[in-house]
């Protein structure tokens, strides 16, 4: 929990040049070890891309990478950096594809940072929590979260806020 704060800290001091490349290289650290037999599959880096509509950013782009951790190419750890229209969210986790056809889920850790007039959140306000993306097919789906204030309270009411969106993608 205290790297989350930790990670939110940076966030809103506009530290997040020096989060992303740490996000990364923890991410990519399974690859750069050796593996332990023959026969265990290496780690493949994918890249991750996606669009989404909802609160609290309304449009938002994101980009990231996953590190496939399964022979099959089915499953193994994810992290993205998002741009949206009120504010930036960087979140990782795991995900799991579980059909042919584009359709799977994550649940991912997430810092988010609002600005301007995001939708059901306070203006220039951190939170941090956990999202649940499920994609149904061709990479479609939706994706619900429960974040929580991790900024000072300035003029603020909401504490708590709930993430609901579309998305194609990541």
């Amino acid at each position: 929990m205290n790297a989350l704060r930790e990670l939110a800290h940076a966030v809103q001091h506009s530290q997040m040049r020096c989060v992303v490349p740490a996000v990364i290289a923890l991410a990519l650290l399974p690859s750069a070890l050796p593996a332990q037999r023959g026969d265990t599959p290496s780690p493949r880096l994918v890249p991750a891309f996606g669009v989404h509509y909802g609160t609290p950013m309304r449009f938002s782009v994101s980009a990231g990478g996953a590190l496939d951790m399964s022979e099959r190419g089915n499953e193994g750890i994810i992290a993205v950096v998002e741009q949206g229209q009120h504010g930036n969210e960087l979140s990782a986790g795991y995900y799991r594809m579980v059909g042919r056809f584009g359709s799977g889920f994550s649940l991912r850790a997430a810092v988010l940072r609002t600005s301007g007039e995001p939708w059901n959140a306070d203006p220039h306000t951190t939170y941090v929590g956990a999202e649940a993306h499920l994609l149904v097919i061709l990479g479609v789906g939706g994706r619900a979260g429960f974040l929580r204030r991790a900024s000072k309270v300035a003029n603020g009411s909401r504490d708590n806020i709930v993430t609901l969106g579309l998305s194609i993608g990541s």
